[in-house]
C-alpha cells in the first residue's frame, strides 16, 4: 500500500466474480467465440479471480459448447452458469458443467409487468423457490439474484432473499442492473441485508449508467458485502459493470487484497479489447494508455525523480512503466506529408522478405501519433502460387487488406486469403475487412499488381496481439527454445496435409482457427504422436485444447 493512502476497509477478504463471458458479451456489437472465450478464462484465472461466470446455457448448443470447453480447463477458479428461474434453464446449466447456478429473476412491478407476464410477488417468490430447490436436487451450488434489485422496498428484496435461502441459496446477489443508485444509498442497503439476512455471503453488482459503479461497490464492500460482479475493461450491457482492474487495483493499494500478477492484468485488457472490438478507453485507470502517462512539464520532472509524485498507484505493479509524453505540436502541411522509404519485411513480425519492394507510407515514425500504420507491396509477375508473405497473425485493432492489379480496372491479381480459418480466392480489384482478434493472412496466386496493408494503430508490431494470450512472453520464448526436433517434424505433417506452407505453420497458432487441423487429421496426427513417442497416447489427457498449438502438442505430449 502507498503511504499516505487511507486503509478505509476491514482486512477481511473480499471475493471477485469475473462476469466478462457473460455480461461483457451482452455489450453492444460484442460476440466472443469459443476459441476466444477459452483465452480469456485461462486470462482470467491468471489474475486470481475467485469465480469466472461463463455464459447461459439455455442460449443454445453454442452456448453450452462454449461452457463445457472452459469447464474442461481444469481451472483453479470453478464456474458459475446464468439461469432463469425456469426449469428448462437449470436442466441446461447442470448439464454444461459448472459447479455453480446463478439463478436470477426481478421482483419489482416493472420487472412483474414487463418480463414475469404479470404475476403477484407472491406467485414470483414461488416460483424462485421452486427453481432453487431444483438447482440444489441436481447437486449445484446456488447464488440467486435479484435483478433490478434496487427498485423493490428493501423488506421485499430481504424476504425474497430469505425465502432462496431457505430452499438452500449458497449466496445471494443485490444488482443495481439500472446503474440508478448512490453510494450513500447503496451502502445502506447492503448494511440492512445483511441484517436481515447473517452468514449468508452476499453479492453486489453494478451497472455505471451513472457512473458510480465503483463508488458504490465500495460503499458495498464498506457495509459488508462479500463478493463483487466485475467484467474485464467494464465490459458490459449500455455503459458496462465494475472494471476488474480497477478494482483489484483499489483493493490491493487499500491493504485488502494483494495484487497476484498486476501485467496479467494488462494482457486481459489488451486481450478482451481486440476479440471484442472494444479495447479499454485510454484514460481508463490501470489498463489505459494514458494511465501512467505525464505531459505537463512539472509533472514529468516531478515523477522522473519520484514516480509517485503524480501518482497513485505504482506503474511496475501492473507491467507498466511511467511515461513522458511528448507537448502536443500542430499538423502542419510539412509534418503531415510522408515520402515513403523502401524498408525491408524484417522489421515487421509475421512477416516475411518476398519478391517485390515494400514501402511504408505512413506510421508514428514519420508522423508523430498518426495512429495509422499503411504499406504499399508491388508484386511483381507470378505464373504459380506462391509462399504466404505473411504468417496467420492477429491485431488488437480492426485492419484492411486490399489487392490491385495492374491490368485495366486494377484487375489481373489472384490471391488467397484467410480469415479465421475460412479460406477464400479473391480475384483483384478485393478488398478484405479483418476485424480486431480475428486471425488472417494472405498468398499470391498469380499475376502481378500491388498489396495495401491498413492498420488502426501507428505501430505495426506493437498492434499485433500474440496468439497465446495467457502465457508471458519470456515465457513462451523458454518454452519455444525446449520444443527440440520434435517440432519440426510435427510442422512438415501439420504443412503436408494442410493448404499452408511450411514457414507459414509456426508454433503458436491456432491449427483448428486457421483449418491446418480438421477430424481426419487430428487422428492422422494422434498416430505420429505415437509414433515419436514409441508409446500409446492416454486418451484421457488429450482433447482440443491439448493439441490446438505445435507448442502444446510438443509440451504434452513430446516433452518426456
Amino acid at each position: 500500500m502507498n503511504a499516505g493512502i487511507e486503509k478505509t476497509l476491514s482486512p477481511r477478504q473480499v471475493r471477485i466474480i469475473d462476469a466478462t463471458l457473460r455480461e461483457g458479451n451482452q455489450a453492444p456489437g460484442v460476440k466472443i467465440s469459443l476459441e476466444a472465450a477459452v483465452d480469456i478464462a485461462r486470462l482470467l484465472d491468471a489474475t486470481g479471480v475467485d469465480m469466472i461466470e461463463c455464459g447461459h446455457a439455455a442460449v443454445g448448443p453454442a452456448e453450452v459448447q462454449r461452457i463445457r470447453a472452459i469447464a474442461d480447463l481444469g481451472l483453479s477458479a470453478p464456474l458459475l452458469c446464468h439461469a432463469r428461474a425456469r426449469s428448462e434453464d437449470i436442466a441446461a446449466a447442470a448439464a454444461s458443467g459448472a459447479e455453480w447456478i446463478g439463478i436470477f429473476c426481478g421482483i419489482n412491478r416493472i420487472s412483474r409487468i414487463s418480463r414475469l407476464r404479470g404475476k403477484s410477488s407472491e406467485s414470483v417468490v414461488d416460483m424462485i423457490r421452486r427453481a432453487v430447490g431444483e438447482a440444489k436436487e441436481l447437486g449445484l451450488k446456488v447464488r440467486y439474484t435479484i435483478e433490478d434489485g434496487t427498485r423493490p422496498p428493501l423488506d421485499l428484496v430481504t424476504e425474497v432473499f430469505a425465502a432462496a435461502i431457505a430452499e438452500g441459496a449458497d449466496r445471494v446477489c443485490y444488482a443495481d442492473t439500472l446503474g440508478a443508485t448512490e453510494p450513500k444509498g447503496f451502502g445502506a442497503a447492503i448494511s440492512a441485508i445483511q441484517r436481515a439476512i447473517p452468514g449468508t455471503p452476499i453479492e453486489i453488482h453494478v451497472h455505471d449508467d451513472r457512473g458510480f459503479a465503483m463508488a458504490n461497490v465500495w460503499a458495498g464492500i464498506e457495509a459488508g458485502a462479500d463478493w463483487v460482479s466485475t467484467s474485464v475493461n467494464g465490459l458490459g450491457e449500455r455503459c458496462g459493470i465494475t472494471d476488474l482492474a480497477l478494482l483489484l487495483a483499489n483493493l490491493d493499494l487499500s491493504g485488502t487484497r494483494p495484487l497476484r500478477d498486476g501485467a496479467a492484468l494488462q494482457r486481459l485488457s489488451r486481450y478482451v479489447g481486440a476479440v471484442s472490438r472494444a479495447p479499454a478507453d485510454a484514460r481508463r485507470p490501470i489498463v489505459g494508455t494514458n494511465a501512467f502517462t505525464h505531459t505537463a512539464r512539472l509533472h514529468s520532472e516531478a515523477v522522473l525523480l519520484t514516480p509517485l509524485a503524480y501518482a497513485v498507484f505504482e506503474a511496475d505493479r501492473f507491467g507498466r512503466q511511467v511515461a513522458i509524453a511528448p507537448a502536443a505540436a500542430p499538423a502542419t502541411l510539412d509534418s503531415s506529408i510522408v515520402l515513403p522509404p523502401v524498408i525491408c519485411a524484417t522489421e515487421l513480425r509475421h512477416h516475411r522478405a518476398g519478391p517485390g519492394w515494400r514501402h511504408v507510407m505512413i506510421d508514428e515514425r514519420f508522423v508523430a501519433d498518426a495512429r495509422q500504420y499503411c504499406i504499399v507491396r508491388e508484386i511483381p509477375p507470378q505464373s504459380s502460387p506462391a509462399e504466404a508473405h505473411v504468417d496467420p497473425h492477429r491485431h488488437i485493432c480492426d485492419s484492411v487488406f486490399m489487392f490491385l492489379g495492374k491490368e485495366a480496372g486494377m484487375t489481373g491479381l489472384q490471391v488467397e486469403v484467410m480469415l479465421d480459418g475460412e479460406v477464400r480466392k479473391l480475384q483483384s480489384p478485393a478488398t478484405l475487412f479483418i476485424p480486431a482478434g480475428a486471425l488472417h493472412s494472405y498468398r499470391v496466386l498469380g499475376g502481378e499488381g500491388y498489396y495495401i496493408n491498413h492498420v488502426n494503430h501507428g505501430e505495426y508490431n506493437d498492434s499485433l496481439l500474440d496468439a497465446e494470450p495467457a502465457i508471458p512472453a519470456s515465457e513462451a520464448a523458454e518454452i519455444t527454445e525446449s520444443l527440440g526436433a520434435h517440432a519440426h517434424e510435427i510442422r512438415n505433417f501439420l504443412a503436408e496435409g494442410s493448404r499452408l506452407s511450411l514457414c507459414s505453420i509456426n508454433d503458436h497458432m491456432d491449427l483448428f482457427e486457421t483449418g491446418v487441423l480438421d477430424s481426419l487429421a487430428l487422428l492422422n496426427l494422434y498416430a505420429l504422436l505415437e509414433t515419436l513417442r514409441k508409446s500409446p497416447l492416454n486418451f484421457d489427457t488429450v482433447n482440443i485444447e491439448s493439441v490446438r498449438t505445435v507448442r502444446r502438442i510438443c509440451t504434452n505430449f513430446l516433452d518426456a
